[in-house]
């Protein structure tokens, strides 16, 4: 019975409240219209969607019973100081105004900021600015219309699905659009995505040959809609549009905002800035409710376009602020259910329509009242937060021929994206990058150069294996082995080694790549193979040049023309080359321990492809193996070698006469070792100075280089020995050298043999010089005692006792010189000499023994 009572007494009361006189609650309203703005030309169709709504609530008797709401309105123009001065209108002439309606957003600022002096809470449909959210700034301000940087996550959720790394900000100077940047801004970097960010005041052209300089591709547009069509226009005479651009526009602009009005003067025809704004993204918050749920209004969202729409009777795409017409509808229903919730929660005493401007019970009441507000209006959901903004969901739009197509949504409470996948690109083709795609194109060698060159490594190479297993089975002929084959088995493996690094060299190639991760290894690889098989396919050279320069340098010419017949152990080689390979070995180790070698990339200037339709250039970059000191340790490695080519070319020139019988090839060598000095102190300069960077050239000088080297000195050294096998048979195969003729070789017997009677000729040889020694010594003594005449006893007992010593070592010469005529006996058996040739060809030593005879006679 008491519910049923109240519902009487609240029935009687709405009855009364129509049957009376009713109070008029007065507010003001800014509305910026198209004449003079300039900007947003919002009050266009926000104006009448406001007097639709004070229609509707004041028809309703369930809303403010007793009380109808009437509007003072303005045109703004979008002009906040304009807006201050209808402000103090509103203020200083009756009646008194209980709440303020703005639009756009500059009004909204100066309005809002000035209001709670005078207790006013302001009511913004239009203001979009983040500004605006500053409670400390902005203390009685709310807004039907959601925060520009609501949109903002949107923004940066759309970038992450097309994979946009990077995006220029266009905006206008107005402090909507530069808190909007700025917020913007914020969200990319911490998504580690690059912002730009270009501004313009009036007219865009400058900025637009900026975004041109910096290849802008992904551009965020923030200006109002006089401005869009002159960024537009611009972006058309620039070429910023078509399949490598991306442009996204506010989303409360009309449908077909980019057509220009004759009275803007556009430098641009329909046509043109149609096919400019082609496949622009708009974002903007859900301005309309699609679903059939009713409204506080019992109107759906569609219901209220359409009544709207019969409202203007004429197209509605140009109507400026049509798409937040429903948020201006909403703001007036929040009003008046605020002032509803004011009039039951002030004390008895008070009315509402005894509001004043220092009434602060009613302001802290009705504040409160707004706040704690929501409802389900016709632009969705309406409720603020505690900085008075109103929460909404996303919508995400793009032009397709002419007309925009929804893509999705975006719910910024939960970070939701709905996309439908609808979107479309020019030309069938997928979203674009976001800047020129720069594709790195390493500059390798190409397989015109690398296959040829590899062909003849490989078949030098297996000439070199070749050959070394023809003389192994030659090996006991005489022309082998008296050129020393050990080491030129050593010239036969370095030579080797310098073919194969061409195939490291030549890497990487058009065919072959080789990962970063190896590249190091490959460096290190190149230049380790390559000097080492330098210093043994030269060392070995060098190594019988300097031997052949030290014996032909003794000063003993006996002993020098001696040393000429006799073999030479190749251990004196091997410590030459090891000696060279030695220091070869210390710098690199110290080298890749200290500074080692890493990959390097030197970029060339952009070009691109003719025959490419993407937006793509090509980076030329030469990888290099480069380290800190590189220019130091290839100093000194090179000022080394080049030394020991300088003073190898010398000893070859010294030694050019001289002939060896164990080094048999020595000529050979003088002029493989011209050869590699000349090619290589010709190359290594040309490599170096002149065509560095030119992969192609390079790689062909160095293949060259080392290709002529190797192919000369193998078949200098072992050409005449194959052709010498081939024609002369092992039975003739005798050389004449110093008028003997011998076999091919000596058992190791008999050349044990040999050396042991060597020994022992030598050191008889220096008994021999002993006896002279004396013998010349008692000569000398002779003749002193003859030319005494005084004393002829005792010349006499002189002259016996010198007889008797003389017979005494004539017997021990003679005996001497029987060993020392015995030895070349042997040698001459040894090496198949009749014996009876030791006289032919030793007459200076029958000289020599008929002197000491005489002398002893």
């Amino acid at each position: 019975m008491f519910v049923s009572t109240s519902w009487l007494l609240l029935w009687g009361s709405i009855v009364w409240a129509a049957t009376a006189e009713p109070v008029t609650l007065h507010i003001g309203g800014t509305f910026p219209m198209e004449s003079g703005s300039g900007g947003w030309a919002g009050g266009e169709a926000c104006l009448p969607a406001v007097q639709m709504a004070l229609e509707d609530v004041n028809n309703r008797l369930d809303i403010l019973p007793g009380y109808v709401l009437n509007m003072t309105n303005h045109n703004s123009q979008c002009q906040p100081g304009l807006a201050m001065q209808q402000l103090y209108d509103f203020l200083y002439k009756p009646p008194t105004k209980l709440m303020l309606l703005t639009g756009c957003s500059p009004v909204t600022t100066v309005i809002a900021e000035a209001a709670p002096v005078w207790k006013l809470v302001v009511l913004s449909y239009g203001g979009s600015s983040p500004a605006l959210s500053n409670r400390n700034r902005f203390p009685t301000l709310f807004r039907t219309h959601p925060s520009a940087n609501m949109q903002n996550p949107t923004r940066i959720h759309i970038m992450e699905k097309f994979k946009w790394k990077r995006f220029t900000i266009l905006m206008s100077v107005e402090e909507v659009f530069v808190t909007t940047a700025k917020d913007l801004e914020a969200l990319a970097r911490k998504k580690g995505i690059r912002v730009d960010r270009q501004s313009f005041y009036g007219d865009p052209k400058d900025a637009m040959k900026t975004l041109q300089r910096q290849d802008a591709r992904i551009i965020v547009g923030l200006f109002y809609v006089t401005e869009a069509r002159k960024v537009l226009c611009q972006a058309y005479h620039h070429g910023l549009y078509g399949r490598r651009y991306v442009w996204f526009f506010i989303g409360w602009y009309a449908d077909t905002w980019y057509y220009p009005p004759p009275e803007e003067h556009l430098n641009c025809t329909a046509e043109q800035m149609a096919a400019a704004a082609e496949y622009h993204f708009t974002t903007e918050s859900v301005m309309l409710s699609r679903d059939n749920l009713p409204a506080i209004s019992d109107m759906t969202g569609m219901q209220f376009q359409e009544r709207l729409t019969r409202h203007f009777q004429k197209e509605t795409a140009n109507v400026g602020g049509f798409p937040e017409a429903p948020l201006a509808y909403d703001a007036v229903w929040a009003l008046a259910l605020a002032f509803n919730c004011t009039r039951n929660n002030l004390p008895s005493h008070i009315r509402l329509e005894n509001f004043s401007y220092d009434n602060k019970i009613i302001a802290d009441t009705l504040f409160q009242c707004v706040k704690n507000t929501s409802f389900r209006g016709v632009s969705g959901k309406v409720m603020f937060s505690d900085s008075g903004d109103r929460i909404a969901r996303t919508q995400i739009e793009q032009m397709q021929g002419g007309k925009y197509k929804i893509m999705g949504y975006y719910d910024t409470t939960s970070g939701d994206l709905e996309w439908y996948n609808k979107e479309q690109w020019l030309n069938g083709r997928g979203p674009p990058p976001d800047s020129t795609v720069i594709k790195k194109h390493a500059m390798t060698v190409s397989n015109e150069f690398y296959y040829p060159t590899i062909f003849f490594s490989v078949l030098g190479i297996l000439a070199c294996v070749l050959i070394y297993i023809f003389t192994q089975k030659h090996r006991e002929r005489l022309v082998i082995f008296q050129s020393q084959p050990e080491c030129n088995n050593i010239l036969l493996i370095g030579c080797s080694l310098c073919l194969f690094s061409l195939f490291l060299i030549g890497l990487p190639s058009d065919d072959i790549s080789v990962p970063e991760s190896l590249f190091p290894f490959l460096c290190h690889a190149r230049v380790t193979i390559l000097l080492f098989g330098f210093t043994f396919a030269y060392g070995s050279m060098f190594a019988k040049v300097w031997i052949v320069h030290r014996m032909g340098a003794t000063e003993n010419q006996q002993l020098a023309s001696r040393q000429k017949d006799e073999p030479i152990s190749p251990t004196k080689f091997y410590v030459i080359v090891a000696a060279l390979t030695a220091v070869d070995i210390f710098v690199c180790f110290v080298w890749i321990l200290i500074d080692p070698l890493h990959l390097t990339e030197q970029k060339f200037p952009l070009f691109t492809p003719a025959d490419s339709e993407e937006d793509e250039m090509i980076m030329p970059v030469l990888q290099q193996c480069q380290s800190n000191q590189q220019e130091v340790w290839i100093g000194i490695i090179m000022g080394f070698k080049c030394l020991l080519l300088v003073f190898g070319t010398f000893l070859s020139y010294e030694t050019r006469n001289l002939k060896l019988r164990f080094i048999n090839d020595s000529r050979f060598v003088g002029l493989a070792i011209y050869n590699v000095a000349v090619m290589t102190l010709v190359t290594a300069p040309v490599v170096t100075l002149l065509i560095h960077g030119k992969v192609d050239a390079n790689f062909a000088f160095i293949s060259l280089t080392v290709l002529i080297c190797t192919y000369i000195s193998v078949g200098l050294i072992y050409g005449p020995k194959i052709r010498h096998i081939i024609k002369v048979p092992p039975s003739a195969d005798e050389v004449q050298q110093n008028g003997n003729t011998g076999p091919a070789v000596m058992s190791k017997v008999d050349q044990k043999r040999y050396d042991m009677l060597r020994k022992e000729n030598e050191t008889l040889q220096k008994q021999i010089e002993e006896k002279e020694r004396k013998i010349h010594e008692c000569r000398e003594r002779l003749e002193q005692l003859t030319m005494n005449s005084e004393t002829e006893d005792m010349n006499a007992q002189l002259l016996r006792g010198s007889n008797k010593q003389l017979a005494e070592d004539n017997m021990t010469y003679s005996t001497a010189t029987t060993l020392t005529t015995t030895i070349p006996l042997i040698d001459l058996q040894l090496n198949g000499t009749h014996p009876g040739q030791i006289y032919a060809n030793d007459n200076d030593d029958d000289r020599s023994s008929t002197s000491s005879d005489e002398i002893l006679l």
